[in-house]
């Protein structure tokens, strides 16, 4: 198990942060980037990039359109670099299609009429970027402000600029021709793109199982299945100790898990919904089970972690005010130790823009529990 878990931290860049790789090959190389919370994406390059500057993320999402924010795996937001765009959009897009033909089922809109009306508002749109708000203001009746909302779902519009600071989930919205003209989201069919969504996976997050696969897509047993035998001949099944079913890893990789790494940083914090810990159905391998309610809402949606030598120990939260980080360790430490943990503490509270830095570290209160990914509740 440790040495599938230093395999994984090396391989998503926590072992030791990285200097020498490009924003776009880092969002690949840790599976894609979730994007649901604002901060999330930045707090995640934040823990695997030495010297990560916001600005590096805001340039490629808004300026050079490298990466883009949508919606695809388990019906969420994730930024993903463009040359996954097709197969994100086409393995997911049956599970969509059919949120968005409930709501218009709801609302009594025709297929049709949306489609027109989606036709409407790109063309009112062309080349520039309005809030949804700004949108509705020009198609005033009821179906139209329904049909604003679900276009970005459908991937007609896409999220551009906050406006705001880096927190701000009040964004702009173009079109998806106007800000990626080179993507042919119909280039590959769903089975295509939903084999090289498991391949993708796999490159980045297996060893893994089929479970795992299943969580982290949202596609059905059946597709998942379909799309392991299209890629099985370059696979290979390792047992991890302690979990009782095979993993499955890009044959290529095998060599890289048996290698011995040299010693990483044994303290860093990663924010909620981080796509290391969201990545697998079963967290034992890194979480305690009796530990689990502690850091996963009833979604199984991970709070903030703290971590130490590949295992989760506590969780932290920034506190409503935004003024402190505040860690919650699952037991008391000895003072060498929580004098590490409270460096990187600071250095997030630091990166958080808190003024003055603000730390406070004590024990996971017995009464506490996971009500969001980001909030707490009392029993």
């Amino acid at each position: 198990m440790d040495q599938i878990n230093k395999y994984l931290l090396h391989h998503q860049h926590l072992w030791e942060p990285a200097s020498d790789v490009s924003l776009v090959q880092m969002i690949e190389a840790v599976g894609g980037l979730h994007a649901t919370a604002a901060t999330v994406p930045y707090l995640s390059l934040w823990a695997r990039q030495k010297e990560f500057d916001k600005t590096e993320l805001q340039a490629a999402l808004y300026d050079e359109h490298t990466v883009a924010r949508v919606l695809c795996m388990r019906n969420t937001l994730f930024i993903l670099p463009n040359d996954l765009l097709p197969a994100a959009y086409q393995a997911t897009k049956k599970r969509r299609d059919a949120t968005i033909d409930r709501y218009l089922r709801h609302y009594g809109i025709s297929r049709s009429q949306y489609q027109r009306t989606c036709s409407a508002i790109r063309d009112n749109l062309g080349d520039g970027a309005k809030t949804t708000a700004e949108i509705k203001e020009e198609f005033v009746d009821e179906s139209s402000s329904i049909v604003v909302d679900l276009m970005p779902n459908d991937w007609q519009l896409v999220r551009g600029r906050p406006r705001g600071t880096w927190r701000s989930n009040l964004h702009e919205y173009g079109t998806f021709e106007a800000w990626f003209p080179d993507v042919d989201l119909d280039s590959l069919t769903p089975e295509e793109a939903q084999s090289i969504l498991v391949e993708h996976y796999l490159a980045s997050l297996g060893p893994g199982t089929e479970d795992d696969i299943i969580w982290w897509t949202g596609l059905g047993k059946l597709d998942i299945r379909r799309a392991l035998a299209a890629v099985q001949e370059d696979l290979v099944e390792v047992q991890i100790e302690g979990l009782e079913v095979a993993h499955l890893v890009p044959a290529e990789a095998l060599g890289d898990i048996q290698r011995e790494c040299e010693n990483g940083r044994s303290v860093f914090l990663l924010p909620g919904l981080d796509p290391y810990v969201m990545g697998y159905k079963d967290r034992r391998r890194f979480l305690a089970t009796e530990r689990y309610d502690q850091v996963f809402d009833r979604a199984g949606n991970a709070l903030p972690t703290v971590w130490c030598d590949g295992q989760v120990i506590g969780v932290w939260l920034e506190d409503k005010r935004r003024t402190k980080v505040e860690v919650l360790l699952f037991a008391e430490a000895d003072k060498s130790f929580t004098s590490q943990v409270e460096a990187e503490a600071r250095r997030l509270s630091r990166f958080l823009e808190h003024e003055p830095v603000n730390v406070q570290i004590r024990v996971y209160p017995d009464d506490l529990y996971p009500k969001t990914p980001f909030t707490m509740a009392r029993r």
